[in-house]
């Protein structure tokens, strides 16, 4: 009986992943291609499709930790954030919000674009979308992306008038959510 009770213990404890032991690896960096990799590179286009960005801006981190707590922690700090939320949406392995943002948080966030350079923006919408899936050896792979959308009034009186206008992500909005996740889960517990 001792036996059988040692040996459940032994394989239990050899499935979870050692997490905080001060010399084992709890983040690494994404396989090279993570970017390409989703449903969306294997989709074949029409011939007479528009060709979009071939490395859509994002980030992506691995960490030893259960894509669950990965997303549970996300959650909690944007609530800290005290981020204005318009919309939320989770399932199992993901999470996506839209995020309101004033001006400067929006034009800090995306790449300047000369065709867009006479619109008095007001502010914008992030949609962000994070993804959580477990990978080899323990890891779960997060992947963080953004879109977003300017609100504003064109200078050109001659210009048609939009609602909105799509921007390009700097990758910062991104690259500082995949830092949050790494400075968490390698601080000392």
């Amino acid at each position: 009986m001792f036996h059988l009770l040692f040996s459940l213990l032994m394989s239990a404890s050899a499935a979870v992943p050692l997490q905080d032991t001060g010399t084992s690896v709890v983040v690494r960096s994404c396989a090279e291609g993570w970017d390409s990799a989703g449903p969306e590179a294997k989709k074949p286009r029409p011939k007479h499709a528009k060709e979009g960005p071939q490395n859509k801006a994002g980030a992506c981190i691995e960490l030893a930790f259960p894509p669950l707590e990965i997303q549970e922690y996300l959650q909690a700090y944007t609530r800290s954030q005290k981020w204005k939320i318009s919309q939320e949406h989770v399932t199992e392995d993901s999470w996506t919000i839209a995020r309101e943002l004033n001006k400067d948080e929006l034009l800090g966030a995306t790449k300047r674009n000369t065709n867009m350079a006479r619109i008095s923006w007001t502010g914008g919408v992030v949609l962000l979308r994070v993804v959580t899936v477990p990978v080899a050896n323990g890891f779960a792979r997060t992947v963080i992306r953004a879109s977003f959308r300017g609100y504003g009034q064109n200078g050109d009186q001659f210009a048609q008038q939009r609602e909105y206008w799509e921007l390009e992500s700097d990758n910062s909005f991104e690259t500082s959510i995949a830092s949050t996740l790494q400075a968490h889960f390698t601080a000392p517990q």
